[in-house]
């Protein structure tokens, strides 16, 4: 009954995810004031599990790609804007938190389940 707990595996690679997702907005706000910097962001959650599902992992590198249609570009090339990265961060701990409230409601169905 319990061999193969894919909502676990999935929700581990949607948490994953999230963080990969965080450390590209934390490098674009970082990156801010950089001349030529272009904004980047991971690649959306079904790539992300595709590759994940065919290889077994997916590295950070693979996961995160150059923003393709920035909002705006500045007039020294950089395509970072500031209330944009707060949105996908908002996002990205949204994605958290639901990766973390399926590990929560799985636990709570397997305690039930053993009668715990």
């Amino acid at each position: 009954m319990f061999g193969s707990l894919d909502i676990l595996r999935m929700a581990q690679s949607f948490a994953v995810h999230a963080a990969t997702r965080q450390q590209a907005i934390a490098q674009n706000v970082a990156n801010a004031d950089t001349p030529g910097y272009r904004a980047r962001d991971a690649v959306p959650f079904a790539v992300y599990w595709a590759d994940v599902e065919a290889r077994g992992a997916i590295s950070s590198r693979d996961a995160i790609r150059e923003d393709a249609h920035p909002l705006s570009v500045s007039p020294d090339g950089n395509t970072v804007t500031l209330e944009h990265e707060m949105m996908r961060a908002v996002e990205a701990r949204q994605q958290h938190e639901m990766a973390l409230g399926i590990y929560s409601m799985t636990r709570d169905l397997m305690r039930a389940t053993l009668g715990r």
